[in-house]
């Protein structure tokens, strides 16, 4: 029997199988909860539809197993490399693997072709940096617009990342390519309330470690209405390197009132500010301290120095973690994607109706996994 048309296709490289898996059921259970529904179907999800070959000279040949002509595909990519029976952190190389998964899906007759790439490397790099000691700037690429720029070129006409570091990322998408940026938030805060405060009696705090992520805590602290307590700064003694921070505390607020700090950030990379930012709450006498970042870029022997450090961190799973580690928390973000994808392939509905506000998330999952 023939393999009948659907419209919608996911692909998904090895270490973004389990991801895509998650939202393709995602996916097809809000399919069917909603009156309008994905025009021409969903095609189920299948790991061997994508192969990618290494050669011996360690050039990738992507290689799509199944008919794609006419379709919407959705090609999955994670920003991690294989390391011996691990995986790591890379920003480089996945991004030529999307690239030429991107023209194999040209080259083959889709349609249209988009990225999910939960998280975008080279967000942080959105524009020129400055000498401290002069204040020139230095001669540096924009590399955020470039990243974008291969991307559109290989192909993709869509492409769907999560929490980008800066609030310019849409003015970064090439005019010919659609852009959609949805938020970790509400699964990251909503895990937070289940698991820290499942009976709702503590008093959580809010903490930004950097003032540029100010806004993002705040909305965070509104999502589980618990305080924003304070804003941090960090001095750097050289790059890569933090001296000291201080704790400025919001208006009104005082750290005796607080059980749990919540310290909200967006990557968690080295994790140093995290810790440092940890160290000076502890100084104010709140015992319980949370850090929660979206990207788990983990670099530097991270997950170690927070374990030493004995700080819990809660993230998403927009970077794929090889197996578990004590203190980390791992949130699910499949229901975003699917919900993304839906409006998307539709043309219908609003994302700020079901996986921008708290509430309307924690009802939608609770239906979703009924």
């Amino acid at each position: 029997m023939a393999d009948p048309f659907k419209k919608v296709v996911f692909l998904a490289d090895e270490f973004s199988r389990e991801l895509a898996g998650d939202t393709y059921t995602a996916l097809t259970k809000y399919n069917d909860l909603k009156h309008k529904r994905i025009p021409g179907g969903i095609r189920p999800f299948y790991q061997e539809d994508l192969r990618i070959a290494e050669q011996r000279n360690f050039e990738f040949t992507p290689e799509v197993l199944t008919t794609v002509r006419g379709r919407h595909v959705y090609v999955f990519v994670s920003p991690v490399v294989k390391e011996g029976t691990n995986i790591r952190y890379d920003p480089n190389t996945p991004i030529i693997r999307a690239a030429l998964i991107s023209d194999a899906c040209r080259e083959a007759g889709a349609d249209r072709v988009n990225l999910v790439m939960p998280h975008l490397p080279y967000l942080r790099q959105d524009r020129r940096t400055n000498y401290k000691t002069t204040g020139a700037e230095r001669r540096e690429p924009i590399s955020a617009r470039v990243i974008l720029d291969i991307l559109q070129a290989s192909g993709y006409s869509g492409l769907i990342t999560v929490d980008p570091h800066f609030q310019q990322f849409r003015g970064f998408v090439p005019k010919e390519m659609y852009g959609e940026s949805p938020t970790a938030r509400v699964a990251l805060t909503s895990y937070i309330q289940r698991k820290f405060n499942p009976q709702g009696d503590k008093r959580i705090g809010v903490v930004s470690p950097d003032f540029g992520g100010g806004e993002r805590a705040e909305i965070a602290a509104k999502d589980m209405n618990a305080t924003f307590l304070a804003l941090s700064r960090k001095r750097r003694i050289k790059a890569g390197a933090i001296g000291d921070m201080t704790v400025y505390l919001e208006e009104g607020t005082s750290p005796n009132e607080i059980d749990i700090a919540v310290i909200y950030d967006d990557i968690a990379d080295s994790c140093g500010t995290m810790i440092k930012c940890a160290e000076a709450i502890s100084k104010l006498g709140i015992e319980k301290i949370i850090g929660v970042a979206t990207h788990p870029v983990f670099s530097d022997g991270a997950i170690k120095k927070l374990q030493d450090a004995k700080l819990e961190m809660v993230v998403s799973n927009t970077i794929p973690l090889l197996g578990k580690h004590k203190g980390i928390h791992v949130v699910d973000i499949s229901t975003i994607l699917g919900v993304t994808i839906h409006c998307i392939a539709t043309g219908h509905g609003s994302l700020s109706n079901d996986i921008f506000d708290s509430q309307r998330y924690q009802d939608l999952e609770r239906r979703l996994s009924s």
